[in-house]
C-alpha cells in the first residue's frame, strides 16, 4: 500500500493488493501511479489550507480547490468549553443537584472547596513532655515530617511515604491548649512551624490536651 497524507494529517491509501506497482511523486504536486495490471494514472494532490484574514475571517481552501471563507476566532474561553457529560462537583447527597455544564462553572464550583476545607489539616499526634514545668520547645513541622515521611504501615500499592508540603508552604495553630498546664499567653509558634511554650503545671491524670492545625497557604 501507499499512503498519501496532506498538510491537515488527512491521508490516502492506495492498496496495490500485495503486486508491485510504482507510485512516482513528479515534483510538482502530481502523482503517477502504475497499477498492476500496466494501467497509468496521473492525479494531484493538492495542498490544503487555512488562512487567518486577520479581520476575523478565515478562508479554507480543500484538496481540489474548493475555497470556503468563514467567520470566527480561534479564541475559546473556558465558559465556551461545553463538558461531553454535565456533572455535579459541589452538592453531593443533595436529592436534585445542580450539574456543571462548562468547564468556567466546574472552577467556580470548586474553588471554594479548595480554597478552604482542603487546606486545612491536622497533624500526626506526639507526646509532650509536661513533667516538669519551664521553658520548651518542639519542632511541629519535623514531627511531621517524620511520621508523615515514614509511616509504619501502608496499604497495598501505596507510596511509601505520604504527600508533604515544605516548611514554607503551611500556616501553624495551635486551637486549643490546657491551660492550666500550658501558659497560652507566651505560648508562640514561628514561620518554620517551631512551637515554643511554657509548662505551668502538671495535668492531674497524667494526660493533657493540645491541638495542632496546619494550613497549606
Amino acid at each position: 500500500t501507499y499512503t498519501i497524507t496532506d498538510d491537515f494529517g488527512t491521508s490516502v491509501t492506495i492498496d496495490t493488493n500485495n503486486t508491485v506497482t510504482t507510485l512516482v511523486d513528479n515534483g510538482d504536486g502530481s502523482f503517477t501511479y502504475t497499477s498492476e495490471d500496466g494501467t497509468i494514472t496521473t492525479f494531484t494532490e493538492t495542498l490544503s489550507t487555512l488562512v487567518d484574514n486577520g479581520d476575523s475571517t478565515f478562508t479554507y481552501t480543500d484538496e481540489d480547490g474548493s475555497t470556503t471563507s468563514f467567520t470566527g476566532t480561534d479564541d475559546q474561553y473556558d465558559d465556551e468549553v461545553q463538558l461531553r457529560t454535565p456533572i455535579d462537583v459541589d452538592e453531593g447527597g443533595v436529592a436534585a443537584p445542580t450539574n456543571e455544564t462548562t468547564v468556567e462553572e466546574v472552577i467556580q464550583a470548586i474553588a471554594p472547596i479548595t480554597s478552604k476545607a482542603a487546606r486545612i489539616f491536622y497533624p500526626p499526634s506526639i507526646a509532650v513532655d509536661a513533667s516538669t514545668n519551664g521553658s520548651f520547645s518542639i519542632d511541629l513541622y519535623a514531627q511531621y515530617i517524620a511520621q508523615f515521611g515514614t509511616p509504619t504501615v501502608a496499604s497495598a500499592g501505596a507510596p511509601a511515604a505520604v504527600p508533604t508540603y515544605a516548611s514554607g508552604e503551611l500556616y501553624y495553630y495551635v486551637t486549643y491548649a490546657d491551660p492550666t498546664v500550658f501558659d497560652t499567653g507566651t505560648m508562640s509558634i514561628d514561620a518554620n512551624g517551631v512551637l515554643s511554650y511554657d509548662i505551668i503545671g502538671q495535668p492531674s491524670d497524667y494526660n493533657s490536651l493540645i491541638n495542632v492545625v496546619f494550613v497549606v497557604k
